[in-house]
């Protein structure tokens, strides 16, 4: 077999080719453009074949067949071999082009950083930073600079992933999120959550591409909390929802009952003692119930922000005063003692009069209800470095820590169940609520057996900018149209029913 072929780059003499000008001759492949024709032995042939697959290309050829029968099989071999060769290491050599120009666009648009690790852990090289490489400064990516910024907690967790890749392990088993001790100037955090996924370098190296999580990882711990915040509520609206139906339904209950007894008794069969006693049982039904709705309203118009603040100077002796005379009746009727200590000169505290007869009220209530017969509850007022403090002292059986720990929930009770009944559960919710609308303090101390001290503290004196922005929220249409809490328990009752009523709440101590 013959073969013509065209070389651009060298001559074919170097193969011990005859140069001839001979013109193209029938079976052969003519190719007139060529710059120079030599005629080849099969195995010359071949050699050229392989350097041409070697050499990458620039080799022109072209056969013709039933030249010669000598050396077919050898050359022909040899040839294809070569071309094939050729043409896969080109194509080799594109692909590995293509993948190396796709993985730098997808690092570049994923990765802010790209080092190279040792075996220890130690940084390399930088091999691609971009943007303000996470807020770290140059030296953080020299020798052992990146594990010095890990904080503790996170330094078990980037050793592995590291030590996993460096082993040659499946890349995906060396992924983990960090924080990095950062720089960043202005109001950034101390440290930027970073995700780290380890690949193997070869050599017991390690490649990771750094991609900054910080945003997403605040943002999905805001919804984790928003989220458990929201079932929270959930529960405790359920729970709210279904103390309240048995708070309204049990009193009603009672009124329907002994009321249906009285009404349907035409021919007298009742003796009229007990009659008295149903009459009675009836009214203070019906004064608890009041007091329960009143306590839900005055309650929902705090958290709603309908419940209106109008400051004045309060007369605290005054009002403790009142408040006292007010519970006694239901104190004498358990041989309870109410007293009161109040210091000779008191400020008068920039506050609500009617809320603060309402905190009194049913801190007193709540300590009457909840103490043993024969019992003492005593009101302490003190002011000191401008804040008055109103502690109602009692010595009842006290309250447990996880007791304590529920304590102003809406219709939580604490006790037996003689002393739940007492109450609605609502009293120092309504105490807590007003205390915050006054930005003060509610304090409790506790011990079983030893009785509990509620402790309420208001702020003296307020800043006129501070009165406007508590009374402004609350307007609605104008200046004139706002939305007035009516005051607990006065509405339908005497003063004797209010002393029982105006604190209906669980037991703090």
């Amino acid at each position: 077999m013959d073969w013509v072929l065209s070389d651009h780059r060298q001559s074919a003499g170097s193969l011990g080719a005859e140069r001839t000008q001979a013109p193209a001759r029938r079976g052969l492949a003519s190719m007139r453009d060529l710059a120079g024709v030599g005629r080849y032995s099969a195995a010359g042939l071949g050699a050229l074949a392989l350097m041409c697959a070697l050499a990458g290309g620039g080799l022109l050829l072209a056969a013709a067949i039933g030249l010669s029968e000598s050396g077919v099989a050898e050359g022909g071999w040899l040839l294809g071999c070569g071309l094939v060769s050729a043409a896969l290491a080109a194509v080799a050599a594109g692909l590995s082009l293509a993948a190396e120009r796709l993985d730098r666009s997808i690092i570049g648009a994923d990765f802010a950083l790209v080092t190279l690790h040792g075996r220890a852990g130690e940084v390399i090289q930088l091999e691609h930073a971009d943007g303000p490489r996470a807020h770290l400064p140059d030296d953080a990516f020299a020798g052992q600079g990146l594990f010095d910024r890990v904080l503790v907690p996170d330094r078990p967790a980037f050793l592995n992933a590291l030590s996993a890749a460096t082993a040659g392990a499946n890349p995906a088993e060396s992924l983990c999120e960090v924080r990095l001790r950062c720089e960043a100037e202005g109001a950034a955090p101390d440290f930027v959550w970073m995700e780290m996924r380890c690949l193997p370098a070869g050599e017991e190296r390690a490649r990771v591409l750094w991609r900054d999580i910080h945003v997403a990882k605040l943002q999905a711990e805001a919804d984790h909390v928003a989220r458990a915040e929201a079932e929270r509520a959930n529960l405790a609206k359920s729970r709210f929802l279904a103390a309240m139906s048995h708070e309204l339904r049990t009193p009603l209950n009672t009124i329907l009952g002994f009321s249906e007894l009285l009404a349907t008794d035409t021919d007298q069969r009742i003796d009229p003692r007990r009659k008295e006693d149903y009459a009675r049982i009836i009214h203070e039904s019906g004064q608890h119930l009041l007091g329960v709705v009143n306590d839900i309203l005055d309650l929902s118009r705090v958290e709603a922000g309908a419940y209106e603040l109008s400051f004045e100077a309060v007369d605290v002796p005054q009002l403790v005063d009142g408040c006292v005379e007010m519970i006694a009746l239901d104190a004498a009727r358990r041989s309870i003692k109410v007293t009161s200590i109040l210091p000779a000169r008191l400020p008068r505290p920039m506050a609500d009069a009617r809320a603060v007869r309402q905190m009194v009220l049913n801190l007193l209530s709540n300590a009457v209800k909840f103490s043993e017969h024969g019992g003492h509850v005593e009101v302490n007022v003190s002011a000191q470095n401008g804040v008055l403090g109103i502690a109602v002292r009692d010595a009842g059986a006290g309250m447990t820590a996880d007791e304590l720990a529920r304590l102003g929930e809406p219709f939580y009770q604490t006790g037996d169940a003689e002393r739940r009944a007492r109450g609605s559960g609502l009293g120092l919710a309504v105490v807590r609520a007003l205390v915050q609308l006054h930005d003060g303090a509610f304090d409790v101390a506790s011990t079983v057996g030893g009785g509990t001290t509620v402790t309420v503290s208001l702020p003296v004196k307020r800043s006129p900018s501070v009165l406007q922005s508590v009374v402004a929220p609350f307007s609605r249409a104008g200046e004139d149209d706002v939305m007035r809490a009516p005051a607990t328990g006065l509405a339908g009752t005497g003063l004797a029913g209010l002393a029982g009523l105006a604190g209906e709440g669980r037991r703090f101590a």
